[in-house]
């Protein structure tokens, strides 16, 4: 079925005001004096005039701990104004606000005896909570005509929805079953709500239990002037299992755990409609659960205000008594896809999300209403080098069907290993593949030979001493069978304790001089592409080798692909997939792919060209443990065939070939601050440390200044060729804070302290465009409008105005997911076309990312809508079965952060 249109889970308000009455916390000006007094004592290198506002991340914290039905609408606080930050739907106990507020006061910076007048002066401070109304329909419009919500909205108006979705009663899914929701608390822009209690008899799995999970954010569209709600539905799955120690697992990470009483406790707020939320930790010495200490940087080491009445321990060790009930408490562990697999799969389908945005659709009316829904765009949406869809006649008899169907797909194939093996000879300029493959597991090797020979529709290969040789009229191709051996082995750090970032480094720098020194040291022809089998995780974190194979065979001018381990029977059953999906990434790293070609040969310059920016984001990095961020340039010039994919090397203000720019990003990598790059990603996932305010300030400047060193002379040297320059806005706006949407204007671009400039000045050939996804819920959920509400790819604008800039792109499904039923569903029992009765429940939901295609710059008189729809035919390479989550030159940048970080991982 063709839709032509889809629904989005998207609302806005129904009237330009909404007056709410809240309660607000007054502080009176006397205290925050002294809380601004104590604060600035602790800032010796800061000058007092610099000082404004103080931190209050530990103490937001600390609410969904204790004061649940607390909001707070900021991480700071201004020091001279009474703007209030705490607000709540009804007063709260005083103690408990006073209490928080003392554990964060002490243990703030600062001098003790000023922190001690401040923490009296509290004590005895009368903390009067107010009535405000406030508008929850609030917004200004930016110079580029986009709607702003008052800040304080962000926070106010999700919990407001949520309120009312609670509210509205019990939701009966497609099973019939009613489901109770109650808030759960969060400490970033958003409100949530989770069914509960779980259940648990829906799944052919016993015990395998998961509640229905609502989050509301408010987001802002480009050039749109009305803000939006973005409702997402989706699954929690429950923790009710241990290992084979008898705990939960939690790879080595905290875990937050839900917990609701019938009676309150000391210390925590007793509004029993909302969960609290705790952290969970494993503490490897002890050998047992323990709860997370509240103990950041401006917090006393340890200080807690709540001793919870659940036992981590127990807890840890007997997770479904918990959930089941013990004492008038609940407490659940939301199972993560890090500990392993769950017998309730991933997500909602189409048949659950439908009828529960009905039911919230009635839920939060008449005061909101959903967005228009998007109509399909007129232009083509597959490049027009895509494979073509094989098709055999439809009078013909089955038998010749199938046999029709297999003679075109054997020449399909056949026609590709030929034009596969052409670009590799042209990419290699002549010269031979040699490739080495690192294999663990004899079925390994075996699936890699085998895809290979496939690829590139190879002859029987001469063999001898664990080396296969293919001589073909294109190419000649030399394949090194190694085993992986001390190559993978994990790094040579210890397992009691945890190794300083020195002792880190010296392993990583260890591995890698071992591996390119034996490299070198060899006879023979040399590896260009190692394809090496490793484990993806390791017992010890960080002894994970791989970066520190990737950067010896990088120093040694090899390139590295790595396939895991196959550790269950998914990964057993898909090896030659993997196999497959291998090669073809490493044959892209080779400079071997072929570039999507848009369909507008009519209207676009014939020497089009692309260029993508990407920033690999790091922590901390060297001595200095200062954040680290390294900008990333690919351009694709399709006209150039094999060479026309480059990377820019800033410092000599060139472009080289992809494959030299791969290996130049790695070996300018320190072994030292790679070790300190793990050290903070795992010491950022334990306890959430964050840098002070004024050193992030200084960095997010710096930071700003570096993207605008790089952006201005790339962006001046795309003047002698047409451009599309694209880029991640959640990835780059932090350095490029102009790609937020309440700075973007039409047609005009910005990369320093000055005025937008037209486009048109930067030269008439350069357009822009910026791509979301769903990190941070930025895009909504959606299905199409009518039928079965399946998941139709498409393009897709906003409206259905002339000159539309906004445009949302959807793809097919990836092979994986072709069976799926579109009747499927979590809830209930369905049944089939046969007859049969199926339980959908462990099936993982198909839920593909909507990505935004904002088209902020282009030239006088072009249709914006071909421009995207440009970019959304970039997303279909035609090396690749599955559509790539991104346009092409920006999916090659973001695969180079490879070569850059250790554990490079989707930082948007």
């Amino acid at each position: 079925m063709t839709y032509e249109s889809i629904t989005l889970t998207a609302y806005q308000p129904s009237e330009n005001s909404l007056l709410k009455p809240f309660q607000v916390l007054h502080v009176p000006k006397e205290l925050r004096g002294a809380f601004a007094k104590a604060h600035r004592s602790g800032l010796a290198d800061t000058p007092e005039d610099q000082v404004k506002t103080f931190p209050i991340r530990s103490l937001n914290a600390l609410l969904p701990l204790a004061a649940p039905d607390v909001i707070s609408v900021g991480r700071r606080v201004s020091m001279e104004d009474d703007v209030p930050w705490l607000y709540a739907h009804h007063p709260v106990d005083d103690r408990i606000v006073r209490g928080l507020l003392g554990v964060w006061l002490l243990g703030m910076r600062g001098e003790e005896d000023l922190r001690e007048h401040a923490y009296g002066l509290l004590m005895r401070t009368a903390l009067p909570w107010r009535t405000k109304f406030t508008d929850l329909a609030g917004r200004t419009l930016s110079d580029g005509e986009t709607a702003q919500p008052e800040p304080p909205l962000y926070h106010l108006l999700p919990d407001y929805v949520a309120r009312l979705i609670r509210r509205r009663g019990e939701f009966r899914g497609a099973g019939g079953r009613p489901w109770s929701f109650l808030e759960t608390p969060t400490t970033d822009r958003r409100a949530e709500l989770v069914s509960w209690p779980p259940r648990g008899d829906l799944s052919e799995t016993p015990g395998a239990l998961f509640s229905y999970v609502i989050t509301i954010t408010v987001q802002t569209v480009p050039f749109t002037s009305q803000f939006r709600l973005h409702v997402r539905t989706g699954v929690r799955r429950w923790v009710t299992e241990v290992n084979a120690q008898g705990t939960v697992y939690t790879a080595g990470r905290s875990a937050s755990v839900h917990v609701i009483t019938d009676t309150q406790w000391p210390g925590v707020s007793g509004d029993s409609t909302r969960i609290a939320i705790h952290r969970l930790r494993y503490d490897s010495r002890r050998a047992e659960h323990t709860w997370r200490a509240i103990d950041r940087p401006d917090l006393l080491p340890a200080a807690s205000l709540v001793r919870s009445a659940v036992d981590a321990a127990d807890l840890g060790r007997n997770p479904r008594k918990y959930l089941d009930g013990l004492a008038g408490i609940r407490a659940g562990i939301p199972h993560h896809t890090t500990m392993g697999t769950h017998g309730v799969g991933a997500g909602l389908m189409s048949a659950d999300r439908v009828p529960l945005m009905a039911w919230i659709d009635e839920a939060i009316s008449p005061e909101f209403t959903r967005t228009p829904a998007c109509r399909r765009a007129p232009w083509p949406t597959k490049p027009s080098n895509a494979p073509k869809k094989i098709l055999a006649p439809r009078k013909a008899a089955e038998a010749d069907r199938v046999r029709i169907l297999e003679h075109k797909k054997a020449e399909q194939a056949a026609r590709e290993s030929v034009e596969r093996r052409r670009l590799l000879r042209d990419a290699l300029g002549g010269a031979p593949l040699v490739a080495r493959v690192h294999w663990q597991e004899e079925a390994t090797r075996d699936a890699l030979i085998t895809s290979l020979s496939s690829l590139l529709d190879l002859p029987t290969p001469d063999s001898a001493d664990e080396t296969h040789t293919w001589r073909t009229p294109e190419l000649d191709v030399i394949l090194q069978v190694r085993s992986t051996g001390d190559i993978g082995a994990a790094l040579e750090v210890s397992a009691t304790k945890t190794p300083s970032n020195k002792q880190l480094g010296e392993a990583i720098a260890k591995r890698r001089s071992e591996i390119a020194d034996a490299i070198n040291d060899e006879k023979g022809p040399r590896p260009l592409v190692a394809l090496v089998e490793i484990e993806k995780d390791f017992k010890i974190k960080r002894s994970d080798s791989k970066f520190a194979v990737r950067l010896g065979y990088a120093d040694a001018e090899v390139i590295t692909q790595f396939l895991q381990t196959a550790v269950d029977k998914a990964l057993i059953k898909n090896r030659p997939h993997r196999a497959k999906m291998a090669w073809i990434d490493a044959f892209r790293q080779l400079g071997a792919s072929r570039v999507p070609r848009h369909t507008f040969v009519d209207t676009f310059p014939g020497d089009l060209q692309y260029v993508a920016v990407w920033m690999a984001k790091r922590r901390k990095d060297g001595p200095t443990r200062q954040a680290i961020r390294q900008l990333l340039a690919i351009r694709v010039r399709p006209a150039d065939g094999v060479r026309g994919v480059s990377g820019w090397i800033a410092d000599e203000r060139r472009w080289a070939p992809y494959p030299e720019y791969l290996l130049w990003l790695a070996k300018g990598v320190d072994s030292h601050a790679s070790a300190d790059e793990i050290a903070a990603d795992d010491e950022a996932a334990e306890d959430g440390t964050q840098s002070s305010f004024s050193q992030w300030d200084k960095e997010q400047k710096n930071l700003q200044r570096r993207t605008a060193a790089f952006l201005r002379p790339l962006l001046a040297q795309l003047r002698d060729r047409p451009t599309l320059f694209m880029v991640h806005g959640q990835n780059l706006r932090g350095g490029w804070p102009w790609l937020n949407n309440g700075m973007v204007m039409r047609d005009h671009i910005w990369v320093d302290d000055g005025d937008p400039v037209p486009v048109a000045l930067w030269g008439n050939r350069l357009r822009l465009l910026r791509v979301r996804d769903s990190s941070r819920d930025e895009t909504p959920q959606w299905y199409a409008t009518d039928g079965n509400h399946g998941i139709p790819a498409g393009l897709w604008p906003l409206t259905e105005a002339q000159g539309e800039r906004v445009f949302y792109s959807s793809t097919d499904r990836p092979g994986t997911a072709k069976k799926a039923s579109i009747k499927a569903r979590k809830e209930g029992v369905r049944t089939d076309r046969t007859g049969k009765e199926v339980r959908d429940t462990d099936k993982n939901a198909f839920n593909p990312n909507l990505l935004e295609i904002a088209v902020l710059a282009c030239q006088h008189g072009e249709e914006p809508g071909e421009w995207a729809a440009c970019v959304h035919q970039l997303r279909h390479a035609p090396d690749i079965d599955a559509p790539l989550a991104f346009p092409f030159p920006l999916h090659l940048a973001k695969k180079a952060v490879e070569y850059v970080l250790p554990n490079p991982k989707d930082d948007a």
